[in-house]
């Protein structure tokens, strides 16, 4: 770790009158649950009613006769501070969430989660899993139609009360994708199977579409190798009403499943990545929207392919159509090495991008700050919830007690960690855990005094030049200054402002690091 201090004469304007959406509450944590050093990874989070936040997250667990992984649940507060953390028992069988977004608030606050139970001769379930709305566990129930391998990876509350499943089996003799149906116990109804008679499908989502039928998202085997985004409409028993394979060739490891949504104007958007062509495998986020038949209204893609890069979930902001979505984007470190970082996208009902913006986790003993999002949620006060894992190191070799971890970054409606970052020009990547990096004192000064700006930051975000942006109380940048890299302390005076509340954010020219508010009396 390595710290300089930075002396700054600053002040602020009359009041701090921020909007309530972008002020909202953010945090950016990692979590270790059970036992420290155990890698986790996260695919689902939901809200209650109280405000707490449950990440749904799998980690390995040992019995006395099977070593498996056992589902989880990480408890969270409003600040982002764990409450508790919970595993949910399967007998000698290990026990795994869905894909992503794989879980869901049912009416009475309970949690399901969609998943799979795997028995010491790898026999294959689907599954069931009930938590109270504080995380607990409850029970779960295996789902297993005909002898063969069911491997589940989301589902959604029917309006009769029952579920609606999806996934991959080999019911069939090869593995295609299945739409399950089942009571509100979990048991049975109906089951369909889709996909080519001789070839691996994949399916990853399903949503509800208008007259009791369902949306379907995967990808499909145009050849033995190479593959298409799927997107499957059915009717109230599964009977297929239409199936469109979109995108370009693809080979099966780069190829993102087209992860459906069902809006609220009754169209289907999906997330995915999508195939640029090249021998390169890059792909571009993309989000697409068909209407109800299954004709293109939209298919746009965001910002630069590069292998591995792509939307992992998408969901509607309530009360104004826009989407939210989220994923991962992979780029090169300087040996040339590609890895992570997490990925959120805002657009208007039409595709059009409000936001998008980058976030990797930094601390003494996480370097490499590589992660993926796999679940996002609006949440009330108008910001956005996002959970995946963050990586301890590239190579594997992580220090003792740090190991992959569960990760959740909330942020304000604009994408921010600390509201402002959206002013700030030429910023896309936002570090999300250095909230102490940056220190304000005295805190609050009087009017025509000095202020003292402390910066802390680890020794490899130390090499770029740095930059302070002072933000008024109404959103706008009312100061820049361009520091150098080994610059040790700056002043300017302070008598051309009023008093008032302001937010100072700190960034290297193209990476947000961190920000904090203070008061001039």
């Amino acid at each position: 770790m390595g710290s300089r201090s930075i002396k700054v004469l600053l002040v602020a304007v009359l009041h701090w009158s921020l909007s309530s959406s972008a002020a909202a509450q953010a945090f950016n944590r990692r979590y270790d649950p059970i036992f420290p050093g155990n890698p986790q990874f996260a695919w689902a989070i939901e809200q209650n009613a109280s405000g707490q936040f449950i990440a749904v997250c799998n980690s390995p667990w040992i019995d006395s006769l099977f070593y498996s992984s056992k589902l989880m649940t990480v408890v969270i507060d409003e600040n982002g501070d764990e409450i508790a953390s919970y595993r949910l028992d399967t007998p000698l069988k290990a026990g795994y969430p869905g894909w992503s977004n794989s879980s869901l608030v049912l009416p009475d606050g309970r949690i399901t989660v969609a998943g799979t139970t795997v028995d010491p001769t790898d026999t294959m379930r689907s599954a069931l899993y009930w938590f109270s709305a504080s995380g607990e566990p409850l029970s779960y129930i295996e789902i297993l139609p005909i002898a063969m391998e069911w491997i589940t990876y989301q589902h959604k509350n029917t309006p009769d009360g029952g579920f609606i499943l999806t996934g991959v089996t080999s019911a069939t003799g090869f593995q295609d994708i299945f739409l399950l149906k089942t009571d509100s116990l979990g048991n049975v109804q109906w089951w369909q199977t889709y996909g080519h008679p001789t070839r691996v499908d994949y399916s990853a989502s399903v949503d509800l579409a208008p007259d009791g039928g369902f949306y379907v998202g995967g990808f499909y085997p145009q050849t033995t190798t190479k593959y298409l985004q799927w997107a499957i409409r059915t009717d109230s028993v599964g009977n297929l009403i239409w199936q469109e394979f979109r995108g370009s060739l693809q080979d099966e490891s780069y190829t993102f499943n087209a992860a459906v949504l069902s809006t609220s104007d009754s169209m289907v958007v999906y997330a995915s990545g999508l195939y640029s062509g090249g021998n390169d495998q890059q792909t571009w986020p993309q989000l697409a929207k068909l209407d109800t038949a299954g004709n293109t209204i939209w298919d746009k893609t965001y910002g630069e392919a590069f292998f591995g890069t792509g939307f992992f979930a998408v969901a509607e902001v309530p009360g104004s159509h826009d989407l939210i979505a989220c994923g991962q984007r992979y780029y090169q470190t300087m040996g040339g090495i590609p890895y992570s970082k997490g990925l959120l996208l805002r657009t208007n009902s039409q595709g059009d991008s409000l936001w998008m913006r980058e976030y990797f986790y930094y601390d003494s003993l996480m370097t490499d700050g590589a992660g993926t999002l796999r679940d996002v949620q609006p949440t009330p006060d108008g910001g956005f919830v996002a959970v995946g894992a963050a990586y301890g190191s590239i190579s594997g070799n992580n220090p003792p007690g740090l190991s992959q971890d569960v990760w959740v970054v909330k942020v304000d409606s604009l994408g921010c960690i600390e509201a402002g970052c959206n002013i700030i020009t030429g910023i896309e990547s936002q570090v999300t855990n250095l909230s102490e990096a940056l220190r304000v004192y005295p805190n609050p000064v009087a009017s025509g005094g000095n202020v003292t700006v402390e910066i802390t930051l680890p020794e490899g975000l130390r090499q770029q030049p740095l930059r302070l942006s002072l933000i008024s109380a109404d959103g706008k940048l009312v100061r820049e200054e361009q520091l150098p890299a080994f610059l040790s302390s700056y002043s300017f005076p302070i008598s051309a402002y009023h008093s008032g509340l302001y937010m100072l954010h700190l960034s290297t020219p193209d990476t947000w690091l961190s920000g904090t508010r203070f008061v001039v009396e």
